[in-house]
């Protein structure tokens, strides 16, 4: 009896275990199962290298060819004493070295400033004066052959042969707000055949100069007659103006903020004024195309 219960429960153990067993087993149907693994998500990150692309020309307004200005300095070592001592250490109102024609760099700069292409006459005329022996009253003589020459190989829309005149501080200075400039002043050769177009461009430069600093223009004053020149070269062009800036006690501060005031206004007068007209003509109905 004891027998038989035995082989009874090793056959019920067998039968129990049997499930297990097989799982175990490596049948085909057996792989142990391992769950997805989840997938990477890429990172795409935004390019840094920036694309340039071509400009359209659509809609633009016209292009405005450049505004010129010559310097010339025919009196060239007239300079202000309280520049020449700063610079030189000598109170002078003529200096070789510091003076009208070496602080042309600085005004050229401020013309650029302005959108004004500013050049200058290459030639430091008292020192050809000086090699030839001749006097100030030759200056214009002297200066003549060389704006004649740079005229014949170069077009500009404005020349300015700029002086410093004798006057002192009470006439040559002007506050406002508070701060001072040296006043301003064109002169008019009235025995040249240029006359009326010279005086039309100071005209319209005294007015302009005017409005953006009053009274910083002394005027314009017209020479003829006897013991005065009379032409000053500007029957070489029709745009060629003598202007004096400040007088013998202005500081070079005093004097580099009336050029600055000088290119706004010849900016705006002939520069910024043609890009108005142009854009007000492009604007005009003749000049509209219809959207249909």
């Amino acid at each position: 009896m004891l027998k038989k219960i035995q082989v009874l429960s090793v056959f019920l153990f067998f039968f129990f275990m049997l499930p297990i067993i097989t799982g175990l087993l490596p049948f085909p149907n057996n792989e142990k199962y391992e769950p997805p693994k989840p997938e990477e998500k890429q990172m795409v990150y935004a390019s840094t290298e920036i694309t340039e692309t071509e400009p359209k020309a659509t809609d633009i307004s016209p292009t405005m060819d450049p505004f010129d200005v010559l310097f010339v300095f025919t009196h060239s070592h007239e300079t202000y004493k309280p520049y020449a001592e700063s610079e030189s250490g000598t109170i002078a109102v003529y200096d070789d070295q510091a003076n009208l024609f070496t602080m042309s760099k600085v005004m050229e700069d401020y013309f650029r400033l302005n959108g004004l292409n500013a050049k200058t006459l290459d030639v430091d005329v008292m020192s050809v004066m000086q090699k030839k022996g001749v006097t100030m009253s030759a200056a214009y003589d002297t200066v003549r052959p060389y704006i004649s020459k740079e005229l014949k190989e170069n077009s500009y829309d404005l020349i300015l042969d700029i002086h410093r005149d004798a006057t002192r501080a009470d006439k040559s200075t002007i506050k406002h707000k508070d701060v001072k400039y040296a006043k301003i002043a064109f002169v008019i050769g009235a025995e040249n055949p240029n006359y009326k177009s010279n005086l039309s461009y100071a005209n319209a430069l005294n007015q302009s100069i005017n409005k953006i600093i009053p009274n910083i223009s002394r005027g314009i004053i017209e020479k003829k007659g006897a013991g005065v020149d009379g032409v000053y070269n500007q029957d070489l062009s029709k745009n060629l103006l003598l202007i004096e800036i400040g007088g013998i006690d202005n500081t070079e501060d005093e004097v580099y903020r009336t050029i600055a005031v000088l290119a706004q206004a010849i900016s705006k007068t002939f520069v910024n004024d043609q890009v108005a007209n142009a854009d007000s003509q492009a604007l005009s109905p003749a000049n509209k195309t219809s959207d249909s």
